[in-house]
């Protein structure tokens, strides 16, 4: 009974997660954001100014930006060239409303304006902007991709 019982959670949890990749939203929207960068190897630390981005995509179930992964890696490609900073750890915040993240902000330089050991450095002019990534949505293509895996898995175990 426990073996039927773990099977059920895993179809359920299976048909949850689909569901929900199903009727996610992928939307064109302005956000805020800026970027930090530090490194275990240093004692700087960086930070951006908030920039206004109007062509972020959000996924409207998770509120979450698509493809920060892509964000943190340009401030990244940006401190390893002009500062000379390798192996840095590199993150975005961001958020719809300005005042928000202005709050964020300001929690992040008092924190290590008290921090004596890293030494906060401001990239506000320096020319680095975040640049928004063309979203392409490849749900249908990986579905079929799915698909045709498993119908050869299917034909294996026949």
């Amino acid at each position: 009974m426990n073996l039927n019982f773990k099977r059920l959670n895993t179809v359920l949890g299976a048909l949850f997660f689909v569901a929900t990749a199903t009727f996610a939203k992928v939307n064109l929207t302005t956000v805020y954001m800026f970027g930090f960068s530090a490194s275990f190897t240093d004692s700087l630390a960086y930070i951006t100014d908030i920039q206004q981005l109007d062509s972020a995509y959000i996924d409207s179930k998770t509120d979450f930006l698509v493809d920060r992964a892509v964000y943190s890696d340009q401030l990244q490609t940006f401190i390893e060239a002009m500062k000379g900073v390798e192996n840095s750890t590199c993150v975005v915040f961001f958020h719809k409303k300005r005042s928000k993240l202005v709050d964020e902000f300001n929690k992040l330089k008092k924190q290590y304006a008290e921090d004596r050991t890293v030494v906060l450095m401001s990239i506000a002019g320096e020319g680095f902007r975040f640049q928004s990534p063309k979203y392409i949505e490849q749900k249908a293509a990986k579905n079929k991709g799915e698909a045709k895996e498993g119908s050869k898995k299917s034909s294996k175990k026949q």
